[in-house]
């Protein structure tokens, strides 16, 4: 079980939103994960020449750390673009999303002036593209469109800012890229049968790191469902016997014309459960 492993007391030292956030990078490093949402959101099937993982620390701006999810440097035939790649939990963390969005994407613009990745000088139109995704596990309105996209300029050549938002809630969508997200970062499914399915319709090599990464996650989810059901369990038992502790307080009050205190000493109930049935009774009395 979970709770003898290494990974449990883990979880709880670092919690579950910890752990999901650790799960999505460790996904999103997987090549073939990464070539297959790239292929799909940014490349339209175009194609490419490679891709390589970038620092994901920018500390260009003093004052100003930002720490990418994932940085993706792809290189085309004739000129390269960056990809940032972020997982979100929440559509809204406590401000805009997109707003954060835009920053990302300013700071993929402004990190190449006078560098040899970028442009030097004043090279403008050297500049690259550079792209912002954001999978969002989670959206507080229902939306039409469950892939957003926000280009600047508005070209068709070349739009040198792009945010596409993502939300792959949706398991049985038309759109082969929110079955895949779907899978991967949303679905309660189990272990095996993503794998399998991940191999056989999306030719997903299963590396080792993939594999215990999956394995993990599904060992977290599982963690925490029966933790809920212990917690319930454990509320149950105690609510059952605070109703029928009452019950008896309430026949000894009536049939030995006994005061409440005086009918709970004669019970000899704990001073824990008695905290409680005087909660419950100033809660009702309310």
């Amino acid at each position: 079980m979970i709770e003898n492993t290494e990974l449990a007391s883990a979880v709880e030292i670092r919690g579950k939103g910890k752990a999901i956030d650790d799960y999505c990078k460790r996904v999103l490093s997987n090549k073939d994960v990464v070539s297959f949402i790239l292929k799909k959101l940014v490349l339209d099937n175009k194609g490419y020449c490679g891709i390589k993982e970038s620092n994901i620390v920018d500390e260009s701006i003093p004052g100003a750390r930002i720490e990418y999810d994932k940085l993706y440097e792809v290189k085309l035939p004739k000129t390269k673009i960056f990809v940032n790649i972020e997982a979100q939990s929440k559509e809204n963390p406590g401000y805009p999303l997109i707003n954060r969005a835009v920053y990302y994407v300013s700071r993929l613009i402004d990190r190449q002036k006078n560098k040899s990745e970028g442009f030097m000088k004043s090279r403008y139109g050297e500049m690259k593209e550079v792209y912002s995704i954001w999978i969002v596990m989670d959206m507080d309105v229902k939306k039409e469109e469950m892939i957003e996209v926000h280009t600047f300029p508005e070209k068709e050549d070349k739009t040198l800012m792009n945010i596409i938002m993502v939300y792959p809630l949706k398991e049985d969508s038309e759109n082969e890229v929110i079955r895949f997200l779907h899978i991967l970062f949303v679905s309660d499914m189990e272990a095996a049968k993503k794998k399998q399915i991940l191999e056989e319709k999306y030719q997903i090599k299963m590396t080792r790191e993939l594999e215990e990464a999956m394995d993990d996650m599904c060992n977290v989810i599982e963690y925490y469902e029966r933790k809920s059901r212990l917690e319930g369990k454990e509320i149950g038992i105690v609510e059952g016997e605070v109703n029928t502790t009452l019950k008896a307080i309430e026949k000894i009050e009536k049939n030995m014309n006994l005061s409440r205190e005086e009918a709970m000493d004669v019970l000899e109930i704990s001073e824990e459960l008695k905290s409680k049935i005087l909660d419950r009774l100033k809660e009702v009395k309310s």
